[in-house]
């Protein structure tokens, strides 16, 4: 993560932050998540979904999805 470019750190802080409420404040299952491949999202990890804003939306978007109990 120190690697990547300004932008993209804070977009993957968003995404942190959106999957810890998933998790309720559990950084490592958020962590965890985020390094695995989602069905909705292509087989892409949610945290390779940072490299654009809206990639970076459409991943808390989802996670808000998920929170309401609405599956795609």
């Amino acid at each position: 993560m120190s690697t990547l470019p300004p932008d993209q750190h804070v977009r993957y802080l968003e995404v942190l932050e959106a999957a810890k409420r998933l998790y309720g404040g559990d950084a490592d299952a958020a962590l965890h998540w985020m390094s695995r491949p989602v069905k909705a999202f292509c087989g892409k990890a949610p945290a390779s979904m940072i490299t654009t804003r809206q990639e970076t939306d459409t991943v808390i978007e989802f996670v808000r999805r998920l929170e309401h109990g609405f599956v795609v």
